[in-house]
Formats: C-alpha cells, sequence, structure tokens
C-alpha cells in the first residue's frame, strides 16, 4: 500500500509539469506503470509473438520468429516455449567465463540474500517480471518496482559518474534521451545476483546499460538490457524485452515474509 502511496504523491507534485514539458520538446514520454507478460499475460495488446517473450538474446528472439513460421503450426504452445528457453539458455552460457561457470557450479539457491529479505541488486531489479512505475523528471528519472526489487533515481541533469566512486548494489546511474530512446548507464555495482531465472551473476564492477524505446502509440516499451563484465561473461550480454503500458495496474508492496514462504 505504502507503494501505492508513493507513486499518487509522485503525481500529484510533478505530472502536469512533466506532460507539458515533454510536449515542448521530442523527449518521448514513457510515464506510467509498464508490466511483462509474466504479470499481465491476459492484456489485448500483446501480439502472439510476445506472448512467447522473455529477457531473451536476439538471436533467441530469431530463433522464436522461425518457430512461429506456418511450417511450424503442429508445434504446440508448450513445445514453442521449452524451445524458446533452451535456446535462450544455450546462447547466454556460451557467453560464460570460467569464472562464471565455477560460481554457478558452487552456487547454492539457498543462499539468496532476497530469502533473507535484501534488496535486489539494480540488474536484478530491471531485469525483474513484476510491473514497474516510470516518473520522468527533467534532472532526475526515477523507477519504483515492486517488493524486494530497489527504487532507483537515474541523474538525467547532464553530470557523470563520480571518480572512485564506492560500490553499491544499486551503483550510480545516469541518463539521457537519444532521439526516442531513455538510454541509461550505471557503474559502481557490487556483486550480485544478475538474475535467478536466467541463473547468471555479475562481479564486482560490472557495468549496466539499459535503452527503453517506445512505440509510436506509447502502449510499448522495448527494452534493452548490457550488462559488460569481463569477469563473468566473455563478451557484453544483451537481452531485449518489451512492457505494455498498463495504467490500470497498482504496484504491490507486499511483505518480505509472503515473498520468502517465512510466514
Amino acid at each position: 500500500m505504502k507503494k501505492i502511496f508513493k507513486i499518487t504523491s509522485i503525481f500529484i507534485g510533478s505530472l502536469s509539469g512533466l506532460h507539458l514539458a515533454l510536449a515542448q520538446d521530442s523527449t518521448p514520454n514513457i510515464t506510467g506503470i509498464w508490466s511483462t507478460t509474466e504479470t499481465f499475460f491476459e492484456h489485448p495488446y500483446w501480439t502472439i509473438e510476445e506472448l512467447f517473450s522473455c529477457n531473451c538474446t536476439s538471436e533467441t528472439y530469431d530463433h522464436l520468429h522461425e518457430l512461429l513460421l506456418p511450417e511450424n503450426d503442429h508445434l504446440s504452445a508448450q513445445e514453442i516455449e521449452d524451445s524458446v528457453d533452451a535456446y535462450n539458455d544455450a546462447a547466454i552460457e556460451e557467453l560464460f567465463t570460467q569464472e562464471q561457470i565455477d560460481y554457478l557450479a558452487a552456487y547454492d539457491p539457498a543462499d539468496d540474500p532476497s530469502i533473507q529479505c535484501e534488496k535486489f541488486g539494480v540488474i536484478r531489479t530491471v531485469l525483474h517480471n513484476d510491473p514497474i512505475f516510470i516518473q520522468q523528471g527533467e534532472a532526475q528519472t526515477v523507477i519504483l518496482p515492486e517488493d524486494l526489487a530497489s527504487d532507483r533515481v537515474i541523474y538525467m541533469d547532464g553530470r557523470g559518474h563520480p571518480e572512485n566512486g564506492q560500490l553499491s548494489a544499486l551503483g550510480h546511474s545516469i541518463g539521457w534521451y537519444e532521439g526516442s530512446t531513455l538510454v541509461i548507464d550505471t557503474v559502481n555495482i557490487s556483486a550480485a545476483i544478475a538474475d535467478d531465472t536466467l541463473n547468471i551473476h555479475h562481479a564486482d564492477n560490472a557495468r549496466f546499460i539499459e535503452r527503453y524505446t517506445p512505440n509510436e502509440d506509447g502502449t510499448r516499451l522495448r527494452g534493452q538490457y548490457t550488462i559488460i563484465d569481463p569477469i563473468m561473461f566473455l563478451e557484453p550480454l544483451t537481452i531485449e524485452r518489451t512492457r505494455i503500458l498498463t495504467p490500470e495496474v497498482d504496484l504491490l508492496d507486499a511483505p518480505c515474509e509472503t515473498i520468502s514462504g517465512e510466514m
């Protein structure tokens, strides 16, 4: 409930001014609540291809497109989903360094810090499936997620990253616009789980670049996410996912006991 109050206060304080400012320049208006297929599967906006979407590489999406061709109409939805998941896992695993392989071999999911109510780091927060609320501003853009994902502040005032900045779970984020795309660059990130579904981790000082591009009518937001971490990945890992605008959704702020199963 406090998340809803937080969003309401932001809206009251700045939304009218924001819309006026955005109308006066070419900055895309992406303020709103955005959801994935995991939390709003039944929404009519989704295309068939998007219903099978995930945090996938571009090669995986090419594979999905082939699976949806007429000659593959004999495949069931479950077979398509399984094929996409297997292809995506293989594509990502090809980029693993030996350090990542060794880490995963020794990793016990019971050691996931979120079980002890520790907030997600920045990369896991972004790749998480739950809805997010984006509030644009001239000096800062705020992104609010649900539950254990972490609230974020992105500096939009032209500043750079601090020299010799301290490592933290959220790192230091700056943003700017490239045409209709919001670009966010985050550094000074401490080691953490990058995504529990993909089973990937990142080391200290990973760099994370996000690109958010709305479609023409503003109902879809294409996200492209790049992890630059030469310790865990042989080359930068880029994955993509589309969200849809869902103003009818309220962000939830469930107690940690519910999430971790400790009630």
